[in-house]
C-alpha cells in the first residue's frame, strides 16, 4: 500500500510542478509584454526625441500585464486541474 501512496504523491507533485512552471512562464511573458506596451505608450516610435516624460504609462502597462498574467495563469491551473480530475 505504501508504494502506491508514494507513486500517487510523486505524480501529484510532478503535475503541480508542471502547472506552476506554466503559470510562472505566462506571468513573466505578460510582465514583459506589459513593459513593452507601456514603454511604447510612454515613448511612441513616431516621437522625434526619445525621452521619457513620465514613468506612469510604463507602470500602467506593467500593471495591466500582471493582471492579464494572473488571469491566464489561473485559467491554466483551473483547466489542468479539471483534466486531472477526469483521469
Amino acid at each position: 500500500m505504501l508504494p502506491i501512496c508514494y507513486q500517487i504523491r510523486d505524480e501529484s507533485l510532478l503535475n503541480l510542478r508542471k502547472t506552476s512552471t506554466q503559470a510562472v512562464g505566462i506571468n513573466l511573458l505578460s510582465v514583459v509584454a506589459g513593459t513593452v506596451i507601456g514603454t511604447w505608450v510612454a515613448v511612441p516610435p513616431t516621437q522625434e526625441r526619445q525621452e521619457i516624460l513620465s514613468i506612469q504609462p510604463i507602470l500602467i502597462g506593467v500593471g495591466i500585464g500582471e493582471l492579464v498574467g494572473l488571469i491566464l495563469a489561473l485559467v491554466i491551473i483551473w483547466f489542468t486541474r479539471d483534466e486531472q480530475k477526469k483521469t
